[in-house]
């Protein structure tokens, strides 16, 4: 197989890594122009309605009849000979609304549907960032000239970037130990061994710059909570049942001990709700106290 040359650097160099890494593709909003165009349509909007409606109070005056036949036959108001052709009739000032509404509920679609895209997250910005300034980029860091170089930041001063900026994917993190290893620990165990089991992109010529597969990140995480569930549960026993009969106070505070670490590690690695953590950590202590009094 031929070896693939890489993209230029510039534009196509950077579409071509965004397309590898999708959660790097991060975007503007432009959300100040957005609402700008959605209020200018609205006040269009406002005048042509305006309008419609003095032009209806003026045939009312001129000719009541013709203006009550207008009201009730849609035909009549479309192909009356005194209106056909005329640039300021009723019928014309109707199609330009209709013109409008439309190009403005479809602003306002687009409007909505972009302002629910996400954030891109502080790492993934961050390693675009890093990509801006490094070497592959290209020879020169920084390639894009002009304004739009300036979108992202950059790692000196990480937050000189656009301020309604928008990820077209963004990882799935399910709780905040998850958020952990996806954003924090995965780098460096890349660094470490990770590279050892993953190749270089043929053209762009670089790893997935540090980043496993999302789904394997997740189940290194429920691994590790697997793992940590097993030794508070069984660890919580079995110191218990180390400590004297005699000592109901240090068994009473090993229970708050243990009750605590419980509570902490729902809301940190199973991201539980108010009642979820007060439930099972009232049923953690419950087997705790039904372990104290049957050694008693």
């Amino acid at each position: 197989m031929a070896h693939k040359l890489p993209p230029e650097p510039g534009y196509p160099r950077l579409a071509a890594r965004m397309g590898l890494f999708p959660e790097t593709a991060i975007f503007s909003r432009f959300g100040d122009l957005t609402a700008r165009n959605l209020l200018y349509l609205q006040a269009e909007l406002l005048h042509e309605r305006a309008y419609l409606e003095k032009l209806e109070r003026q045939a009312h005056s001129d000719d009541g009849e013709k203006a009550d036949l207008w009201a009730r036959s849609w035909y009549d108001l479309r192909h009356d000979p005194e209106e056909k052709g005329k640039d300021n009739s009723r019928w014309a000032l109707i199609l330009r609304v209709r013109g409008t509404m439309k190009e403005y509920e479809e602003s306002l679609i687009r409007a909505h549907t972009i302002a629910g895209f996400h954030r891109p997250s502080k790492s993934d910005l961050t390693d675009l960032q890093a990509y801006l300034d490094g070497p592959r980029i290209g020879p020169k860091p920084r390639p894009l000239e002009g304004l739009e170089s300036c979108v992202w930041g950059n790692l000196n001063d990480p937050n000189d970037c656009a301020r309604d900026l928008a990820a077209l994917r963004i990882r799935r993190m399910d709780d905040p130990f998850t958020e952990m290893v996806m954003t924090r620990l995965v780098r460096p165990f890349f660094r470490l061994l990770g590279h050892r089991f993953m190749k270089k992109d043929p053209s762009l010529q670089l790893y997935a710059d540090g980043e496993m597969k999302d789904e394997t990140a997740r189940e290194f995480a429920r691994a590790i909570t697997t793992f940590l569930a097993c030794i508070v549960l069984v660890g919580s026993i079995t110191a218990l049942s180390f400590i004297p009969k005699t000592a109901l106070l240090v068994k009473i505070g090993a229970i708050w001990a243990f009750s605590i670490v419980f509570a902490l590690c729902l809301l940190i690695f199973a991201k539980g709700k108010p009642i979820e953590v007060f439930s099972a950590t009232a049923a953690f202590t419950a087997v705790q106290v039904v372990f104290i009094s049957g050694s008693a």
